[in-house]
């Protein structure tokens, strides 16, 4: 067989353009994998179970009792996300290659890139699915909440004067505008965009590195410094060689706006907006870093 003859199929292999449908089709297959994880579904019990209780808190005052339902589903939220976003993605590039499917992946006219978006949207598309499925579960507690408030109001105002069912009608209206808070939305925003960035930096880790423990630890560990990040600036911002350091690492702190919205902040959407800007731009800086290190791999 001549060299030429040798070389064609890695020529035609190199002329394959970007294929967004074998992206869908990664993705999804992914996907189909990790919610039959006995990890993810441990996980997603575990928020379900901590939120579904929140509704069972009674023992405080009507603001009190709302305010803590909201702190306890928020961060449980942003938690169980975190912990879904690291372990979820650390077995994705581990478990292929374990299972050899990658080789015949590879070996199909798919292009690394299009294999690794294809993993990262798979993460993503988990962590919509388990957010998703605890917002629900978060609204209907907030809801059974709502009805259980009003319903007692109803009861204890009955025979009262019509000044105090004007009074009722009031903390009704109050029970209401808690409940449709869009502030909550901000935070479960936030939130996502925080995942997404921690997913990424998982995919980094697990395209130099097989061992699945090390691909837990090493993001875990970034999400701690970067979580301290913005303390230790303040304590340290005067050294240069470490701020150069911390730099490197993401601000993950930026993503924590539940304690100022429980506190009965207005957060803007404009802060919002540019909170999502930096995740979005940071995770793409990572995605593009976990290519190159993936492209340069020996499979």
């Amino acid at each position: 067989m001549t060299e030429s003859a040798i070389a064609a199929p890695s020529m035609s292999r190199e002329r394959v353009g970007f294929s967004a449908h074998r992206v869908s089709v990664i993705a999804v297959n992914t996907l189909t994998e990790a919610v039959r994880q006995k990890v993810f579904i441990l996980f997603l019990l575990i928020g379900l179970v901590f939120i579904a209780l929140a509704v069972f808190f009674a023992q405080f005052t009507f603001g009190e009792q709302m305010k803590f339902i909201k702190d306890t589903c928020l961060g449980v939220i942003s938690v169980i996300t975190t912990l879904i976003a690291i372990v979820g993605t650390a077995q994705l590039l581990p478990s292929e290659v374990e299972n050899r499917t990658i080789y015949t992946i590879l070996a199909k006219p798919v292009r690394r890139f299009e294999f690794l978006l294809g993993k990262f949207c798979g993460s993503l598309l988990l962590l919509l699915l388990s957010m998703a499925a605890m917002c629900i579960l978060f609204a209907a507690v907030l809801w059974i909440k709502e009805q259980g408030m009003i319903r007692e109001l109803s009861q204890s105002y009955v025979g009262e004067s019509p000044a105090a069912h004007v009074e009722a009608q009031k903390q009704i209206e109050q029970i209401q505008t808690e409940v449709l808070d869009v502030e909550l939305v901000k935070a479960l925003v936030a939130d996502l965009a925080k995942a997404t960035l921690i997913a990424s930096v998982t995919l980094l880790v697990s395209t130099f590195s097989t061992s699945l423990v090390f691909n837990v630890v090493v993001p875990f560990m970034v999400y701690v410094v970067g979580m301290l990040r913005g303390t230790a600036a303040e304590m340290w911002g005067a050294h240069r060689l470490f701020m150069a350091v911390l730099a490197v690492f993401p601000d993950f702190g930026l993503f924590s706006i539940a304690d100022e919205i429980n506190l009965g902040k207005v957060v803007p959407w404009g802060h919002i907006g540019q909170i999502v800007t930096y995740g979005v731009a940071r995770t793409l800086v990572i995605v593009v870093a976990a290519h190159l290190v993936f492209s340069r791999r020996e499979i």
